[in-house]
């Protein structure tokens, strides 16, 4: 695969996935493990069986060893033991968390729940082995066993991912949904900078051999926006996140988000997050925004509003 279409890498990268130990002891008996309301988590059967009491449809209620269960932020439901007697299972159970103060749309698009076995056919080829991997982790102490664990299971999450993306429906919607178009997914992380033309419709058309109102008609049933919409939003979140990590070069950061001038950066910057590109570094950092260096030269309107080509 071409890395500069892996939307799904991008979007990773981005969003700073991260795993953070919940609990990998006995599920207690009698009692419940309640899952965290505020965070999506990850559950992994280390030894026996862990019943799922949750008010939303599953196919199986059972977790076993060999499978995995994500379930989203905000549902409410738990991980119990069985009630028969039999020795309480053993579960580690993660915080996924991400870095993403303005959103993103995959974050939106991710179900309830989703359940992940080693025995579904097909199933990624690197899925059992990094479970595999994960209990032997558990199978006797080893040192810095944690750290070990909170890797494996961010990318048993991305393989969760995988699993729920071949379990989509040419009608679902949603920005996951779109990982499959061969034309959309491309879009979802927008292209070079320095290759403005191939943000428009009509390139994309041209490229696809679709018509210009079937491209608008697919971006808007799966980034839920328009083209332009979506890039703008995109350079924001981006740019965001280059001030948090604590980037102070205006300029470095309008060529990097695809803007042609500073100035024109700045009005789009606060135009997607209603603050100054400078107000927000203060408010992240904790810290005064350097003062910039002055630049020549009048800009166009259209230079000075930044505003990224409109879908011809």
């Amino acid at each position: 695969m071409d890395e500069a279409t892996d939307a799904l890498e991008d979007a990773l990268t981005e969003l700073r996935l991260r795993c953070g130990l919940l609990d990998d002891g006995p599920v207690p008996s009698p009692g419940r493990r309640a899952f965290p309301v505020d965070a999506i988590s990850l559950h992994v059967p280390l030894a026996g069986r862990c019943h799922i009491d949750v008010a939303l449809p599953l196919w199986a209620l059972r977790l076993e060893p060999g499978e995995i269960l994500v379930v989203g932020q905000g549902v409410d439901g738990a991980l119990r033991a069985a009630s028969d007697g039999t020795p309480p299972p053993k579960c580690l159970s993660v915080r996924v968390d991400f870095d993403a103060p303005h959103g993103h749309p995959l974050l939106d698009s991710l179900p309830p729940l989703i359940r992940a076995s080693v025995r579904r056919v097909p199933a990624p080829g690197s899925f059992e082995p990094l479970l595999a991997a994960l209990l032997a982790e558990y199978a006797m102490p080893l040192l810095g066993r944690r750290e070990v664990s909170r890797a494996l299971c961010e990318g048993l999450f991305v393989q969760a991912l995988r699993m729920h993306l071949r379990d989509l429906d040419w009608t679902d919607k949603g920005w996951l949904r779109a990982l499959a178009d061969p034309v959309i997914k491309g879009q979802l992380s927008p292209p070079a900078p320095a290759d403005p033309s191939s943000e428009t419709v009509r390139s994309l058309a041209e490229a696809s051999g679709r018509s210009e109102r079937r491209i608008r008609a697919l971006f808007a049933q799966f980034a839920g926006s328009s083209p332009s919409e979506h890039i703008r939003r995109w350079r924001a979140r981006r740019a965001a996140r280059l001030l948090r990590d604590g980037e102070t070069d205006l300029a470095r950061i309008a060529q990097l988000t695809g803007y042609r001038t500073r100035q024109g950066f700045c009005r789009a910057f606060k135009r997607e997050l209603g603050v100054s590109p400078a107000a927000y570094f203060r408010s992240v950092n904790g810290r005064r925004f350097p003062r910039q260096p002055k630049s020549g030269g009048r800009q166009s309107d259209s230079e000075e509003r930044g505003d990224p080509p409109e879908p011809q």
